[in-house]
């Protein structure tokens, strides 16, 4: 009789009930064997209280419901039995029915339940059996005055069950049968894990609009942002039928079979699992139909299921399915066997049996015995085909499923949960959007599950990122590590606040220290090891070169400790990186390279590919930039067929060019120069315009114009050149070395057209805005001096070349090639006009200063002549014998053939041994 407890109380607790407003009740009492089996009917649901009770030092067990047809009240008044000893009806509060059956002694036992098809309330009287019985009880915790039992849950409900073994749900644990969610999910908003008391909002995790840099986004679209694993709720519905385990029991009795069983049952409590299926076999063929059977048959499966959490045999896995089968199919009566037809469905779903566990749940929702087509355990049936089927990636069978246990259960947290899990079926379908606009549909709907379903929080932030919708996913991120600090998602959402900081332009410390209190936060957990990667990649630029392969072998090693999705192309790209940043480029490309070729068809190609060729690119630049143009023209031509080919970045092309240039060849620069031109004003017009300027390292339009009148102006086509300078629109924002460009080569084409005074004009114009600028003052000081001299401005020319040797006297920061040639320039002039005395002191300044650095023999040969013409031998000898860097000995052949038209030898014999060159050939 005790087999059916179970089964009625799931089956009964779960309906939807109601009062009925209709005729009076109609019913029977009747012995049935060892059982008073009372039987009521004529309504679809039962509203209705069962209880014992004691009047006048009499037990009763009282029945309270609506009106009974009076036919039924005589019957029960007349009858009696063994086990009900008299029947009295009254008329109770609000005109309801009192039924009250007098107990004739206390191990009188009733159970009521009811019946669909047709619908029935049953109540059975008997005594207390001893046979083998199970019951099932919840995890082990001691109730507290919020602990709810099914028998209360109920009674919400309309009913109250008068006596049965229950199922107890504490308020911290999972979901109860037919409980309301909003008594036990919502009931308390339980935080858990580190807080900053300072920043209770997190709001160190989040950006003003006005500090959001679009270039930055732009940039990040070159990162890498591995997709972090999606957030799979817990069932928990699921794991509470799991956590109530049957409790066994075999009641004593005084035969051999009682006591063989219980020995089972004592080896069965004890873990003794071994022994345990020795001794079923000796007892199966001793008492082949036993009246333990049943419980036996269950625990013999629980003892597979034992074994295979243990060891972890698929052979004891299919052991323990088929015993439970085997017992389902001999007892399917019992009071286990609405959970373990449940379990079997989720133990093959736990296990990755997806097929398996699809049959298995359906026979448990076809299966009559088990109640109307939405009781509780089938819709958590039907959760668990949905689940399947989203592991087998058939997305439409599994929104349609969650879609019926939503619009068709009765009870409010199996709708809740459904609703929460069908963002899951699209953003594991990558359908992004359509995620978003579940998961907030679900928060709109079931706000009691904001507090306890972290999904619709962490997945709608990670479709959000995916979307890049950066500033919506950032919001959304820090809600949930907000509201779910000890989450097992909680170290990666924290690593992604740290990846949007930096994706919306955040100080590149906060970025850092986003990273680091995910690291300390949660410690050694695999989930915080992309932050930690990251971490250790921006700090390879600052280290000691020891130091960077023990951070190379720390950053491989960890990758090794996370199961995810290329990551360890992840961690390849972190150490490539960091060599980047350390200028270590070919340290970069080698290891991308051999990673690509290790793992042709394991790796996101693409992202891949841009990896290496920004690396071969920045190498390139870094050559070409400076003025290593062999290397550079190297660089190209070693990639150029490979990983260069097809590329599509204008800046290669640019860099190119610019070495072609620095190696004397325009006509081959301005080709490139103009495809990158041409490309540039190709993308004016489009929105590549902006990633142009934030993903390459490209000049301004402006500078490519320049450097396309350079390289025309060279080749002597000074129309082309002056176009080019013409199309400059902003010269103001060019750098300070392209602007000294600028002004020279429009001087010099001014020049070339016969326009000195426009050009004089405009150097003049250019000085009186640089002034205060010494370092760049020079050159321009220099060009007007030439052009003054040119026209004959003489005085002017000296001015302006004096005003360069007192800009390298005051600031010493000017160039020496543009010194020194200014110093020869002003000692000409001063020569040409017969200022000998600051002729001579410019030129010896010259010597002093540059002869070591540059051949300047002709200006000491000058120098000399200068004393020698003015008769000042002794002087001239001294000037002639300390020649440098005169490697032809012209200039000192030339000193000889002056002496020797004075007859230098005979007079000054002593002088000439002091000239090296003429030391020998005189006598």
């Amino acid at each position: 009789m005790f087999r059916r407890i179970l089964f009625i109380i799931i089956v009964s607790s779960l309906g939807p009930w109601a009062s009925a407003k209709a005729a009076a009740i109609k019913g029977q009492i009747t012995n049935q064997n060892d059982t008073v089996h009372v039987e009521f009917t004529g309504r679809e649901s039962w509203e209705y209280d069962l209880k014992k009770v004691v009047q006048n030092k009499k037990t009763y067990m009282q029945l309270t419901m609506e009106s009974l047809d009076d036919s039924v009240g005589t019957q029960l008044k007349n009858f009696k039995s063994p086990f009900v000893k008299s029947v009295k009806v009254e008329v109770g509060p609000d005109k309801k029915s009192l039924v009250l059956f007098e107990l004739p002694q206390d191990n009188i036992e009733s159970f009521d339940y009811l019946t669909d098809q047709p619908s029935r309330l049953i109540i059975d009287f008997f005594i207390g059996t001893t046979k083998a019985t199970a019951k099932v009880i919840a995890p082990a915790k001691v109730a507290d005055k919020k602990t709810k039992t099914i028998a209360q849950k109920i009674n919400n409900l309309g009913r109250k069950p008068a006596n049965a073994d229950v199922l107890i749900i504490n308020d911290q644990g999972p979901i109860g049968v037919g409980q309301n969610p909003a008594q036990t999910l919502a009931q308390t908003e339980v935080r858990s894990g580190i807080f900053d008391g300072g920043d209770p909002g997190f709001e160190r995790f989040s950006i003003k609009d006005y500090e959001i840099k679009e270039s930055s986004i732009l940039k990040s679209k070159d990162n890498y942002y591995i997709p972090f694993p999606i957030l799979e709720l817990d069932n928990l519905n699921w794991k509470k039928v799991r956590a109530a385990v049957p409790e066994y029991s075999i009641q004593a009795k005084n035969t051999d079979e009682n006591k063989q069983a219980r020995l089972l049952l004592t080896l069965f409590k004890k873990g003794r699992f071994q022994v345990y299926l020795k001794t079923l076999e000796w007892f199966q063929e001793k008492y082949p139909e036993s009246q333990y059977n049943e419980v036996i048959s269950f625990m013999t499966a629980d003892i597979f299921y034992k074994i295979w959490q243990n060891e972890n045999h698929a052979a004891d896995f299919d052991m323990a399915i088929e015993k439970y089968k085997e017992a389902l199919r001999k007892f399917p009566d019992s009071v286990l066997a609405e959970r373990v037809s449940l379990m079997s469905g989720y133990l093959q779903l736990d296990r990755g049996d997806t097929l398996a566990a699809i049959k298995n749940f359906n026979e448990h929702i076809q299966n009559k015995k088990f109640g109307s087509p939405h009781v509780f355990s089938k819709d958590l049936a039907r959760l668990g085909v949905a689940l399947s089927y989203l592991k087998l990636n058939k997305f439409n069978e599994a929104f349609q499923t969650l879609d019926d246990v939503e619009n068709n259960s009765p009870q409010m947290d199996l709708k809740m949960e459904a609703a929460y899990r069908k963002g899951d079926i699209f953003i594991q379908a990558k359908n992004f959007p359509r995620a978003v606009e579940e998961y907030q549909k679900a928060l709109k709907t079931y706000p009691q599950g904001e507090t306890i379903l972290p999904n619709a929080f962490y997945n709608q932030a990670e479709s959000l990122f995916m979307m890049d919708k950066y500033r919506q996913s950032m919001d959304v991120f820090r809600e949930f590590a907000k509201r779910f600090p000890s989450d097992r998602h909680a170290p990666f959402a924290l690593t992604r606040l740290g990846e949007l900081m930096e994706i919306l332009g955040a100080d590149k410390t906060r970025v850092i220290g986003a990273y680091l209190e995910t690291y300390f936060r949660y410690g050694e957990s695999p989930s915080v090891i992309i932050a930690r990667l990251r971490l250790l990649s921006a700090r390879m630029k600052g280290m000691k070169a020891k130091d960077v392969d023990t951070t190379v072998k720390e950053i491989l090693s960890l990758s090794q400790k996370l199961d995810l999705p290329h990551i360890q192309q992840f961690a390849t790209v972190m150490i490539a990186d960091g060599y980047n940043q350390r200028g270590e480029y070919l340290k970069a490309l080698d290891l991308l390279v051999k990673f690509f070729q290790l793992n042709p068809t394991g790796v996101d190609e693409t992202r891949l590919k841009k990896r290496i060729v920004a690396n071969i690119n920045d190498k390139m630049r870094e050559e070409v930039e400076t003025g290593k143009f062999v290397e550079g023209l190297k660089t190209h031509q070693k990639f150029a067929d490979n990983w260069l080919k097809g590329s599509p970045r204008l800046d290669t092309a640019y860099y190119l060019g610019k070495a072609f240039e620095q190696g004397g060849a325009p006509q081959e620069a301005e080709k490139y120069y103009k495809d990158v031109l041409n490309s540039y004003y190709a993308a004016l017009s489009t929105e590549k315009i902006k990633a142009l300027s934030v993903q390459e390292h490209l000049p301004s339009i402006d500078s490519l114009n320049l450097r396309l009148a350079s390289v025309t102006a060279y080749q002597g086509q000074m129309n082309k050149a002056y176009e080019y300078l013409k199309n400059i629109k902003n010269p103001e924002k060019m750098s300070d070395e392209d602007q000294i460009e600028r002004v020279a080569l429009a001087v010099k084409l001014l020049d070339k057209r016969g326009d000195s005074d426009s050009a004089i004009r405009y150097l003049t114009e250019l000085i009186k805005t640089w002034q205060g600028q010494p370092g760049l003052l020079a050159e321009p000081y220099f060009d007007l001096a030439e052009l003054e001299a040119k026209a004959g401005k003489t005085e002017d020319a000296k001015k302006s070349l004096e005003k360069v040797d007192r800009l390298m006297k005051d600031a010493k920061n000017i160039s020496e090639v543009i010194h020194a040639n200014a110093l020869e320039k002003l000692g000409q002039l001063y020569f040409n006009d017969k200022e000998s005395e600051k002729s001579i002191a410019t030129f010896k300044n010259l010597l002093d200063l540059y002869e070591e650095k540059k051949p300047l023999a002709s200006i000491r040969y000058q120098l000399g002549k200068m004393y020698f013409d003015r008769g000042d031998i002794q002087k001239a000898a001294d000037v002639w014998t300390e020649f440098k860097n005169d490697k032809t000995g012209v200039w000192q052949q030339l000193t000889q053939e002056e002496l020797k038209g004075v007859h230098w030898q005979a007079n000054y014999k002593k002088y000439l041994k002091r000239i090296p060159a003429m030391a020998g050939k005189t006598k």
